[in-house]
């Protein structure tokens, strides 16, 4: 078993704009480290694709917080708001089986193929009008004009929030994003807004269901019923999970096109090579750093290391994707046609992302039409311009300026 030092936290504002040489010396460092996040919290980390791989179907390790200690716990509550989802009631992320088995059980008939196939249409009508109105102003945030909204749409049409108040849920998640970059007092007074809207939503879908997956949540029987408490939380956790990481992704992707002009090339000459190109994208700058935090049951050795039962195990997806162990053919080169893109973009094992489908579907259809009508996009500022989010959790710009030029004809 190795004993080797602590390192510092690879999550820090020096590492924000280009955290990769970093994750590349934690790679080389060894299979397994402990870092220093702040005081009471200091996980260990793999960084290495196997290893990742392994920790995320390692049955030793829990999601659920209360396997672990009261300091690590109260030192996670001192975080931002994404890394406390794990804390925010009984959801699939922070469940262990036979509940997790359960919960996802009921959630997979929710989000059946049919419910991604049929949001093809309306998340593509949807993608235009944002680009309209984008395309009437000639610039934007992309990620506040067109990733967030789009994402935040489509989850909330999942959820079955009606259309006309899908603008206050637009309006709310914008919120949150400037709640958590600048001003975290914010965030509990959107989430008590939203409580005030999302509770009575949610538990009258027991009485009147409707065609939506609130409503197959609630109308589970016998032993997959979810109580009202279960039920609120995978709802909470539905939308924050499902609408950031999309919003972050798909900003994510177009700045990483317009970064390497020559594969964007590639891409608009080849429009069938979109499908591959997302998921080059997800391996090379997808939005999750890291999944939901892992706690060992029992006193445990993971990739060398002696882990002590209680403490947190954190997995670098985003170190996986360019690991020159998985892909010794240029790990750290984006190329949109590479053969093998094996990536862990949405994690693995029984928490592996259920909206992956959804994700995959509405990344193609933001990308494929923003390329289609704006072939003169580009950056409005320059690339060291760009604001980066400081966290554990998430991947992403703070806001991604654009000037659309002259649309298509």
């Amino acid at each position: 078993m190795t004993d080797l030092p602590d390192l510092p936290s690879p999550f820090g504002a020096a590492d924000a704009a280009d955290p990769y040489p970093s994750y590349d010396r934690l790679r080389a460092s060894g299979g397994m480290r402990r870092i220093r996040i702040r005081p009471g919290l200091e996980p260990w980390l793999v960084s290495r694709y196997e290893d990742v791989r392994d920790v995320l179907g390692d049955e030793r390790l829990s999601t659920d917080p209360a396997t672990t200690t009261e300091e690590v716990r109260a030192a996670i509550r001192a975080g931002r708001a994404e890394e406390q989802v794990a804390l925010l009631g009984r959801n699939l992320l922070s469940v262990d089986p036979p509940d997790h088995t359960r919960m996802r059980r009921v959630m997979s008939r929710a989000l059946s193929a049919r419910r991604t196939v049929d949001l093809e249409k309306p998340v593509t009508r949807l993608a235009d009008e944002l680009l309209d109105e984008l395309g009437r102003r000639g610039a934007g945030d992309l990620l506040a004009d067109y990733t967030l909204p789009l994402a935040v749409s489509v989850i909330c049409r999942i959820i079955g929030i009606p259309e006309e108040d899908h603008a206050r849920f637009r309006a709310w998640g914008r919120a949150l994003v400037r709640a958590e970059l600048e001003d975290m007092t914010a965030f509990d007074r959107v989430s008590d807004e939203m409580a005030e809207y999302f509770v009575p939503f949610i538990l009258g879908r027991r009485h009147s269901p409707r065609d939506d997956l609130v409503s197959v949540l609630a109308s589970a029987r016998d032993e997959d019923r979810l109580d009202d408490h279960e039920l609120i939380s995978l709802v909470y956790q539905l939308f924050f999970a499902g609408h950031e990481s999309s919003a972050y992704f798909m900003a994510n992707a177009v700045l990483t096109l317009l970064r390497h002009p020559a594969e964007l090339a590639r891409l608009r000459a080849n429009p069938e090579l979109l499908p591959g190109a997302i998921e080059e994208l997800l391996r090379y700058e997808g939005s999750v750093k890291v999944p939901t935090w892992r706690f060992a049951k029992r006193d445990l050795v993971i990739a060398g290391a002696a882990v002590a039962q209680g403490e947190p195990v954190l997995a670098l997806l985003a170190s996986a994707g360019r690991d020159p162990g998985r892909h010794p053919d240029g790990a750290g080169e984006l190329r949109i046609d590479r053969a093998d893109t094996a990536h862990l973009a949405f994690s693995h094992g029984i928490h592996h992302c259920m909206g992956s489908a959804v994700g995959r579907l509405e990344s193609r259809i933001a990308v494929s039409r923003l390329l289609d009508r704006f072939p003169n996009l580009r950056l409005a500022v320059p690339e060291d311009a760009l604001r980066w989010r400081v966290n554990l959790m998430m991947r992403g710009v703070c806001e991604l300026p654009v000037a659309l030029g002259r649309p298509a004809s």
